[in-house]
């Protein structure tokens, strides 16, 4: 393999999707996780109804709301990326709209992972924009005492909180605790992300600060893409014992598992992105010119990075790409090529003949590797998966759901039918790399390393590192995994070292304005952390 020339791959990056737009016209229609039930027609007010854009409800939105509606708990498993945001928000304002509140009090409590805080708010700004209610976050990497101000100053109605955040709040911060004293309504948002990233503890230690659920009576909602034995535990402790269980995902969805061969590898970030290569010359070989596959990485700016270096690979002429926004459309239509993402491609977009599915780096949680690993082998084709990680997170291997899912390691020896990867054909597939590491930009190359120390810093504490040794494993990636080659590291703009809570770190090339590719270092202002 690693001796003749690679054949011709068609490459297509992928823009990162929102979420998914409301069906236009027709409840007929085909888009996956949307219901034939419109907000217009549905028991809430005027004012939320002014403050959603969509006319139909999604799958997890119809299923919960008459229920959560009515004030009863729920354990809901629902997909990310299906509206489940709305799901929880509408119901618990309604609710709240209709109470007698006690003033100065936060009446509503959402515990969100990292990543979902932001899309979380915004959705809740937009929803209450006609009720007298506001929202604040409180949220690591922020300032401790400005975030305690505010909220203690001028108390919100809703509290969107990261668990660790909030139980510094709760412990140290004076009087914060009697802000919850009419709590009414708790969520859970993507509860087994929330567990994967060891916040187990906090979730407890919150409970204890709450007030007993049997004297003020609260609404507990958990939300969640998996249900595991964990996931019960924490249910039974949050929720009331008669609650409900609402689950919106479809069979093949739940077993993707039982019927895609699963491989995992453990390289190098350095090489990872010649492994990634290696994989898809041999899903060629084995499919014979059929080969469709998708690559899934954990940054939108290493897709490009993918893209740009996979594009420059010296295979002759390759086919036009299609334009980023058209790449889904015409991965979709074609019988054979490669389509790079950061997320949940196209969301409600089916993509037949899939023959492959390649994560490359730690996905974000166990839901998103299932639900990625769900577009290959659909409608009894075959297809394979393969996840490829460097040994510190092979963690994520360990995982209670994904240890159940038979991943078993890529051999070293070539076996009919399967992937394998040899020491020497990695070895030849990153020296293929490294020659046109060089061509690819300086600008590429900067955004992902960027985006690289922005995605682990929200990891660091299953991957086991300390702040020190997220920049220079950082330091590292961009010049063995990258190919950067200039003296001076990448710089960041002192507004983003403080938004990733490295502040202070050593290792970083600290800058008052980000860099711009061309514009010579002389011009731009530095400081060595």
């Amino acid at each position: 393999m690693a001796s003749a020339a690679p054949a011709a791959v068609k490459v297509a990056p992928a823009v990162p999707t929102p979420a998914p737009a409301p069906p236009p016209k027709s409840p007929t229609r085909n888009e996956a996780h949307f219901s034939a039930r419109r907000f217009a027609d549905a028991p809430i007010s005027e004012a939320s109804k002014q403050g959603i854009k969509h006319e139909f409800m999604s799958d997890v939105q119809a299923a919960t709301l008459d229920p959560a509606l009515k004030g009863l708990d729920l354990l809901v498993q629902a997909k990310t990326g299906t509206g489940k945001t709305l799901a929880f928000l509408l119901p618990a304002v309604e609710r709240l709209s209709q109470m007698e509140l006690v003033n100065r009090k936060i009446s509503m409590l959402v515990l969100s992972p990292t990543r979902e805080l932001a899309f979380t708010e915004e959705e809740a700004q937009t929803l209450i924009a006609n009720h007298p209610f506001k929202v604040a976050h409180a949220i690591g990497g922020t300032n401790m005492t400005a975030t305690a101000n505010r909220i203690m100053q001028n108390p919100p109605r809703i509290l969107i909180a990261t668990p660790g955040r909030l139980v510094d709040h709760l412990e140290n911060t004076p009087s914060f605790v009697h802000l919850f004293s009419d709590l009414r309504v708790i969520v859970y948002d993507e509860a087994d992300r929330l567990l994967d990233q060891g916040f187990r503890k906090e979730l407890d230690k919150i409970l204890s600060y709450l007030p007993d659920k049997t004297k003020v009576r609260r609404q507990a909602l958990l939300f969640s893409a998996t249900v595991s034995e964990e996931i019960k535990v924490v249910a039974k402790g949050a929720l009331a014992s008669n609650y409900k269980f609402i689950s919106t995902l479809r069979e093949d969805e739940i077993n993707t598992h039982e019927h895609v061969p699963q491989q995992s590898m453990i390289v190098p970030f350095s090489h990872q992105l010649a492994a990634t290569y290696a994989f898809l010359q041999q899903d060629r070989i084995l499919h014979n010119g059929a080969s469709k596959a998708m690559i899934f990485l954990p940054t939108a700016r290493l897709v490009g990075f993918y893209y740009e270096a996979l594009s420059k690979l010296p295979k002759g002429s390759l086919p036009p790409f299609p334009a980023r926004i058209r790449a889904a459309d015409a991965f979709k239509d074609s019988k054979e090529g490669v389509l790079i993402s950061s997320d949940v491609t196209a969301r409600g977009m089916d993509f037949p003949g899939v023959t492959l599915i390649l994560q490359s780096g730690l996905p974000p949680n166990s839901e998103q590797y299932i639900h990625r690993l769900g577009r290959t082998a659909r409608a009894g084709a075959s297809g394979r998966g393969i996840v490829i990680l460097d040994q510190d997170e092979s963690f994520f291997l360990r995982d209670r759901t994904i240890a159940g899912l038979g991943i078993t390691p890529v051999p070293q020896a070539a076996t009919p039918g399967l992937y394998h990867l040899t020491d020497a054909q990695l070895a030849a597939a990153a020296g293929e790399m490294a020659t046109v590491l060089p061509l690819v930009s300086s600008e590429t190359k900067a955004q992902a390393y960027r985006a690289f120390l922005g995605v682990y810093q929200t990891s660091i504490k299953p991957l086991r590192w300390t702040k020190e040794g997220l920049v220079a494993k950082a330091n590292e990636f961009v010049r063995t995994a990258l190919g950067w080659t200039e003296p001076e590291l990448p710089g960041i703009e002192k507004k983003t070292v403080g938004k990733m809570n490295l502040k202070g770190i050593p290792g970083l090339n600290i800058v008052a304005s980000p860099p711009r590719e061309g514009q010579p270092r002389r011009q731009q202002q530095q400081q060595r952390n």
